[in-house]
């Protein structure tokens, strides 16, 4: 039998905040330690990049909504004990210390700033330390997987807004985006960054959205991460239907890019529920949930990784471009 000691472990993408508003319009109150702090605990989750989504009736002009999202939630955070917001590396670390969840404010979606780079500010100043560019549509920094057939790259105010999150030390996030934007922004950005939630070729039948070896072995040239998400679809990742598929995955970032670039992304599709009208998205059999995600690191050193190797997928590469990007 593997036995892993307890590894806190980083998840790069739950979209927390999208849940979080949804609770509190119906007056909920301190939603994550009701909904999500046993699955986490289980999980051993420590650490959660919780970014601002918009539906599409929010969009394009989505300041509004934007910092509606990020004030429950904000709120919400400062209700729960067991949270607390997380700005740089040495409030990650004393969250870790004092047993709590890091909740690293992000977006997915640049509709939060519309037109305006120099709203990013008054974002970091609420707290937001990751900056993901899309989700699916095409918005004025850059387009979304919807325009893969037509995708026209990063655009000057893209340009712009990378510049100025390398500035101001916000972690970028590549995932949603359409090739020829992600090839500008990797070409553009002076820091490392991430992909949070995505897949690669490492199975037959790949997502056309899967990561190619040639984009690993880039973000391991920018210093970067790769996450691996947990959600099977017939539409669209069909790669990843189990635990195993899921840890084929990983394996195939750190033979192509190594293993100081493969990171937990999983995006566990339980928070979109009924939001999506075309989404035929399903759990990962035997990785359903955050409850679940220490079994990857069971899984992992099943295969062969070491102790160490399994604490960097779970942690150690997340904190290390964290504190080199964020400080």
């Amino acid at each position: 039998m593997i036995v892993v000691k307890h590894i806190p472990i980083v998840d790069m993408h739950a979209d927390l905040p999208h849940e979080v508003m949804k609770q509190r319009e119906g007056r909920a109150h301190r939603v994550l330690e009701h909904r999500f702090l046993d699955l986490f605990r289980k999980g051993w989750v420590s650490t959660v990049i919780s970014p601002i989504w918009l539906p599409f009736q929010y969009k394009p002009n989505g300041l509004k909504r934007g910092l509606q999202i990020a004030e429950a939630f904000l709120e919400d955070v400062n209700e729960c004990k067991a949270f607390r917001l997380v700005t740089n590396y040495k409030e990650l670390v004393a969250a870790e210390r004092q047993r709590k969840i890091g909740l690293i404010l992000g977006c997915e979606g640049g509709e939060i700033i519309e037109d305006d780079v120099n709203l990013l500010h008054i974002y970091y100043q609420l707290g937001l330390r990751v900056f993901g560019f899309m989700w699916n549509q095409r918005n004025l920094l850059a387009d979304g997987w919807d325009h893969v057939d037509d995708d026209q790259g990063l655009s000057d105010f893209g340009k712009r807004v990378v510049e100025e999150l390398n500035r101001i030390r916000v972690l970028i996030d590549l995932a949603h985006m359409a090739p020829k934007g992600w090839w500008d922004v990797i070409n553009t950005t002076k820091q490392p960054l991430i992909v949070s939630h995505t897949s690669t070729c490492a199975r037959p039948d790949p997502s056309r959205r899967a990561m190619t070896d040639d984009q690993l072995r880039a973000v391991a040239d920018n210093g970067g991460l790769v996450g691996i998400i947990a959600i099977y679809s017939e539409r669209v990742i069909r790669s990843i239907p189990d635990l195993s598929a899921y840890c084929d995955h990983i394996e195939h970032i750190v033979e192509v890019a190594g293993i100081e670039h493969a990171a937990l992304g999983p995006d566990f599709g339980y928070f979109l529920v009924g939001a999506l009208a075309d989404d035929d998205s399903q759990p990962v059999k035997n990785l359903e949930d955050h409850s679940k995600l220490k079994d990857i690191l069971v899984e992992l050193s099943r295969r062969g990784m070491s102790e160490k190797e399994v604490r960097m997928i779970a942690r150690d590469n997340f904190v290390r471009v964290f504190r080199k990007v964020v400080g």
